[in-house]
Parts: structure tokens; C-alpha cells; sequence
């Protein structure tokens, strides 16, 4: 059964008269035309692609040769730069997060999951340009968290909004990456990450949207019900993420940008070329209005005089 509630567009020409949002799904995942991200970008179009990640989830751009500062640029559109996750670092940017597959190093996050959703901030979004392809596969899947919720029967919307769910980066392969570097770096990360609740429905304070907040790679469990009721709930979201209504499927060419709203999508990279080459550059970026750790801690201590 399709969604009963009719279906409004975005008026795209209403709205931008800098770039040129195509749209590759309704209200969905949309091409970005008319930007030339290897130059200085201006406060109008700056603001009509936030105004665009906002509208339309993950926006996509044809190849680009951009430099490391360009793409640290880039991610800095959206919000301040995020210390990221635990993958390899670009030597001469840090900033830069490095996800390479090869013969030796086997794709390993081909799973569902909304990044780093076992902080207590997670990240606003990402900035990604995927400078290797293999000669075939390698694409990425993004589902829109917010449609999933909006195609939801009234009775548990109203349900799932009551409820919150656990998530921790320890039911992910990154245990087995920190295990592999010992001990230490794994304790350290035990200490720092501990498991955190975030409601299972949250807010996009940015586009207004309710969305379904979590993913197979970090949400643990629901509290709060029965254990086989939590695991109902959570195995019928799962399957229900998978619509096709709600997804795209991106198809990547070598130099190929996307960038996309993590509190509104999920994202899956196919593990299919392996043992092909596949090189992933990545910048991940904050909401501004979210306190940083270490104006948190400030805060704290003044709080404690």
C-alpha cells in the first residue's frame, strides 16, 4: 500500500536561484548542477547548499578535482569539523578520514548504519569523494530515515515516539580494528565510548522532519519493553528501512562527491568488488549549535565552582 498522505514537491525553482537541485528520488537525494567546488563558493551558495542537504537528505556532484583543504572547505559548509571516527588519517590533512579497500584490506562496512550514532553528539553529516573505483560495484545505498517514518501507520508513529534505544560502537567491527592494535587501544576506547540512549524518534531541528533513529550497525536494544518485544521492533524497522521508496543507489565515478544529513539517513557501501581497489576520502562535520567536549567540560567545572 502506498503512503496515503499526498505527496508535495519541493518548488526547487522557488527556492534556489544559485544552484540546481535535480532531484533523483521525490524530495530525495538530488544531483547539485551549476557549482564549480574547485573555487571560492559565496555566502548565497553556501546558503543554498545547506539549504539543499536540508531539503533533500544526501546531495550528490559529478567529478571534481578538489584539493584536501578544498574538501575540508567543503565539509565546513555545513558545520565545524568533527573528530570523526576511528579510520586512518590523511597525512598531511588529518581532517581527512581514509577508507581504503584493497586485496590485503577487505570491505568491512556493509551494513546499515547512521555514523556515529554511539556518541552523544553524533555528527551532523559527511563530505565524501571517492577518488578509486573498482572497475565494477563499490557504490553506496542511502535511505531517507525521514520517509521511512512518514510512511509509518499514525498508530506507531505514535508508538516509536515513546521509546528510546541504546547504541555503542561495540557490537561494530571497529572492536575488532581497536583489538588488532592491542590492548590499550582498546580499553581506551571502552573508557571514552561508553554505551548512550537516544530516542528511538528524533527531530531534524534543520528540515522539520521526525526521523527513525536507528541502524543495525551501533543501536544495541530498546529499553524500557520486554526484550522480545524490543527485538520485534527493531527487526520489523530494519526490514522496513529496506522499501525501495525510501532509498538510492548511487553509482560512483572516480572523483564523484556526495555529501548527506546523518540525522536523516542511512547509508550501506556495497562490499562487492573485493579484492579490488577502492579509495574513500572523507571529512565529518558537527552541528554548530552542538557544545563541543571540550566547552562541555568547561562548562561543567564552572558549574561545579
Amino acid at each position: 500500500m502506498a503512503n496515503a498522505k499526498p505527496l508535495k514537491l519541493i518548488e526547487i525553482s522557488k527556492r534556489y536561484k544559485h544552484i540546481t537541485p535535480v532531484p533523483r528520488m521525490p524530495n530525495f537525494a538530488a544531483w547539485i548542477e551549476g557549482v564549480d567546488l574547485t573555487q571560492p563558493l559565496s555566502v548565497a551558495v553556501k546558503k543554498e547548499l545547506r539549504q539543499a542537504l536540508f531539503d533533500f537528505e544526501v546531495i550528490f556532484f559529478k567529478p571534481q578535482k578538489i584539493t584536501p583543504q578544498q574538501h575540508i572547505e567543503l565539509a565546513k559548509v555545513f558545520g565545524p569539523i568533527s573528530s570523526g571516527s576511528y579510520f586512518e588519517r590523511k597525512a598531511d590533512a588529518p581532517e581527512i578520514e581514509l577508507i581504503m579497500n584493497d586485496k590485503k584490506r577487505p570491505p568491512k562496512i556493509d551494513n546499515w548504519h547512521t555514523d556515529i550514532s554511539w556518541k552523544d553528539h553524533p555528527p551532523l553529516g559527511t563530505a565524501i569523494q571517492i577518488t578509486v573505483t573498482p572497475p565494477a560495484g563499490g557504490n553506496t545505498c542511502w535511505i531517507s530515515t525521514s520517509k521511512a517514518f512518514e510512511w509509518l501507520s499514525p498508530g506507531m508513529q505514535k508508538y516509536l515516539e515513546g521509546l528510546s534505544a541504546v547504541h555503542t560502537w561495540e557490537i561494530a567491527s571497529f572492536r575488532d580494528s581497536l583489538a588488532a592494535k592491542g590492548d590499550e587501544a582498546l580499553f581506551a576506547a571502552l573508557k571514552a565510548y561508553k554505551p548512550v540512549t537516544h530516542p528511538v524518534i528524533r527531530k531534524n531541528p534543520d528540515s522539520g522532519r521526525k526521523c527513525i533513529y536507528v541502524n543495525t550497525g551501533f543501536t544495541k536494544k530498546i529499553i524500557g519493553v520486554d526484550r522480545h518485544e524490543a527485538d520485534g521492533i527493531l527487526a520489523f524497522l530494519f526490514d522496513w528501512f529496506k522499501k525501495p521508496e525510501f532509498m538510492v543507489h548511487h553509482q560512483w565515478e572516480a572523483g564523484g562527491i556526495a555529501i548527506w544529513d546523518n540525522r536523516s539517513t542511512q547509508h550501506y557501501a556495497l562490499a562487492d568488488y573485493w579484492p579490488h581497489d577502492r579509495v574513500n576520502q572523507r571529512v565529518t562535520f558537527d552541528d554548530s549549535r552542538t557544545p563541543s567536549k571540550e566547552g562541555r567540560a568547561k562548562k561543567k567545572a564552572l558549574a561545579g565552582k
